[in-house]
């Protein structure tokens, strides 16, 4: 499986698991240890191979200089709500402990994903294509 593939894999599958787990209020243990693996493999590998982002050339001036650290940060706080998950889980916090954590990761990723419409239908720039698997690329 290509970097590509799987990057594009745990982003939605991440998303996925966080919307569970939002829902649920506090998950089940599958579910959590589901996240903190997806994650943690996510992490592990924007950290050996690199971020894939780019912020292409229709993002200009102060949002082109900010685009890799807002990236960063998303990173930050995924590797924040990874950890506190698994320290709950593996009994070091108290259960509920990745609760705040996760909705702070909802809210962020809900900024990332309306930056990224914002572009694709503005800047024209397929912003949306990078990260949509390739047969969702008709309806783009």
């Amino acid at each position: 499986m290509t970097q590509r593939r799987l990057t594009i894999l745990l982003h939605w599958s991440t998303l996925m698991l966080v919307l569970v787990m939002v829902k649920g209020g506090t998950s089940e243990a599958w579910v959590r240890w589901a996240f903190v693996l997806g994650g943690a493999v996510w992490i592990a590998m924007a950290i050996v191979k690199g971020m894939m982002c780019k912020p292409g050339p229709k993002l200009t001036g102060t949002l082109r200089a900010v685009y890799p650290w807002m990236h960063r940060g998303m990173y930050a706080v995924l590797a924040v709500t990874v950890a506190l998950n698994a320290a709950a889980l593996i009994g070091w916090m108290p259960h509920d402990t990745g609760w705040v954590a996760l909705l702070v990761l909802l809210a962020a990723g809900a900024m990332h994903g309306l930056f990224h419409f914002w572009r694709h239908n503005v800047l024209f720039d397929g912003a949306l294509r990078v990260m949509m698997p390739r047969f969702m690329h008709k309806i783009l």
